[in-house]
């Protein structure tokens, strides 16, 4: 199968078109855009408003986004490692250094928004293993300049199709709209936040998704960072709320499809502010229930507009798209929980 490509969508309504499963060619857009402002949507007047009845439904498709965020990163994340033996930022690197040729470790870590010791580990696991080599920059001897060895170029071509087989089992799932609409998501995404894979003067999409994918991630996780919280914290805050308030931690667990060890420090943490309480069941002592405090509940609802807004500046979609999306994150949740009934 050859790379995934697509033609950049030029409006909503072309989102509708009819594809035969294999997403078409992106153009280079040019330069990134950042807006000081988010344009203005109906879906965020919804989530400011969520404590109303007529608006209680926000915190589901919440819900749903960040599963499916977290469902898609996991995936990509795993499928690297057992195929690759690579991590996500790994990869992500490799491919900066096939566009660039020759690229310095703090400059990695700038362009793929991450701190610089994170960066110089990943760096020294894939020097380690051959993949990226070290050479001091001829126009500065105390620099050093990684480059992708031919080790390093044979591991992404294998990394590319695993990665290219995983998100077109993704892309198989949606229907033709959300199709256009994740293509369109993900072209602008990397256009504003990273870099575009350009072959043959198109855009590889599948990469796109992959990195569109990990920006939300790292936006989400850096505006709950500087509120004292973790992704995983606010989705078991969530998940409460969606269970009027109370639950076991391992239904909240299979709720969030993460293991129960998976949320054992956001319950810690979450506890440790207040935001929850903890305590035996009167009808079984060996399980203890959680509930949200009122301060958790009101901080639930408190931070519905900050996590918007950290997906919304992801790729900036208009109504219609956020639309389209929150229908994808709906119907791949219930189809996991689907697969987990049976």
């Amino acid at each position: 199968m050859g790379a995934i490509i697509a033609e950049k969508p030029k409006a909503a309504a072309a989102t509708k078109r009819e594809t035969a499963g294999k997403p078409e060619a992106v153009k280079d857009a040019g330069s990134k855009s950042a807006p000081t402002e988010l344009p203005a949507t109906l879906y965020r007047t919804h989530v400011v408003e969520c404590d109303k009845p007529e608006n209680t439904f926000a915190f589901d498709f919440t819900a749903d986004y960040l599963t499916m965020m977290a469902v898609l990163e996991r995936s990509i994340a795993q499928q690297l490692n057992e195929s690759c033996g690579i991590t996500v930022l790994q990869y992500r690197m490799m491919l900066r250094l096939l566009a660039e040729g020759s690229l310095q470790t703090t400059v990695l870590a700038r362009s793929l928004s991450v701190g610089l010791s994170t960066a110089s580990m990943a760096v020294a696991k894939l020097a380690d293993a051959g993949l990226v080599s070290r050479h001091e920059d001829a126009r500065d001897m105390r620099t050093v300049a990684l480059r992708l060895t031919r080790k390093g170029r044979a591991q992404v071509k294998r990394a590319d199709q695993d990665v290219m087989a995983m998100m077109a089992d993704y892309w198989r799932s949606l229907t033709p709209e959300q199709l256009q609409a994740a293509l369109a998501s993900s072209a602008s995404a990397v256009q504003r936040h990273s870099a575009p894979r350009i072959e043959d003067g198109r855009q590889r999409m599948d990469t796109a998704l992959v990195d569109t994918v990990i920006i939300s991630r790292t936006l989400t996780g850096r505006a709950l960072q500087a509120q004292g919280l973790t992704i995983n914290d606010f989705r078991v805050m969530l998940a409460l709320r969606l269970q009027d308030g109370t639950g076991t931690a391992t239904e909240t667990a299979q709720f969030l499809f993460l293991n129960s060890s998976d949320i054992t420090p956001c319950l810690k943490n979450l506890e440790a502010r207040g935001l929850i309480t903890r305590h035996r069941s009167p009808k079984n002592r060996r399980v203890r229930i959680i509930e949200l405090t009122a301060e958790g509940r009101r901080r639930t609802s408190e931070l519905m507009p900050v996590v918007f807004d950290a997906l919304h500046e992801t790729c900036r979609s208009d109504d219609e798209l956020i639309r389209i999306h929150i229908s994808a994150a709906r119907d791949l949740v219930a189809r996991k929980r689907h697969q987990a009934l049976f």
